[in-house]
């Protein structure tokens, strides 16, 4: 389930079946919209015919635009965050997001076929929004329940955060983090995200 997740969000989503649209934002596209319309890029990459890494590429190009990566970065490191110089945010961003392209790009060919099915969606604190889905699996495994927290920024929908049967993916990464950081703060956390990368 973990590694789908990233499929299914840029490394993090798949198909469409649509509900109907609640939340509009000023552009005029529901949280429900953001979340099929960016299902279906993912699943015609997911699909099509290129190498591995171009589909990883590909993928990790959507997620920019399709996530809000500064406050996903707030969230991650939490009250570790004041504790960041400028510099060193920059760095735990473009680590951060290196870090998760080597965690679960390595499962994208492990795509067999599963589509998303929204079934719902609610609002949540501070303006931002939950879309419930299923995912649907093939060959009569189990169906996954799937939720994207999403947040406004400049009248757009972006994604926040993956919950796959109830687990936070923000929150299992804050968790990790921040095991790392007490024992050497922020320079400690980007040492080991540094030798990750490099491996």
């Amino acid at each position: 389930m973990r590694s789908f997740l990233c499929a299914m969000t840029g490394l993090l989503l798949a198909g469409v079946l649509s509900v109907n649209a609640t939340a509009a934002t000023a552009a005029g596209q529901s949280p429900e919209q953001f979340v099929e319309q960016t299902a279906a890029q993912v699943l015609e990459i997911l699909r099509g015919t290129a190498s591995k890494q171009e589909k990883l590429v590909r993928l990790e190009a959507l997620l920019d635009t399709k996530s809000d990566i500064d406050t996903v970065t707030k969230l991650v490191l939490a009250s570790n965050y004041r504790t960041f110089s400028e510099q060193q945010r920059g760095e735990f961003q473009k680590l951060f997001k290196q870090y998760l392209s080597a965690t679960y790009g390595g499962q994208i060919d492990k795509y067999s076929n599963e589509r998303v099915e929204v079934t719902g969606g609610r609002p949540e604190a501070h303006g931002d929004y939950t879309v419930q889905t299923r995912l649907k699996r093939t060959n009569g495994q189990p169906d996954i329940l799937v939720d994207y927290r999403l947040r406004q920024k400049n009248g757009q929908w972006l994604l926040i955060d993956v919950i796959g049967e109830g687990v936070s993916l923000i929150a299992n990464l804050r968790s990790q983090f921040q095991e790392i950081l007490s024992q050497g703060g922020p320079e400690r956390l980007l040492k080991v995200l540094r030798e990750k990368s490099a491996a």
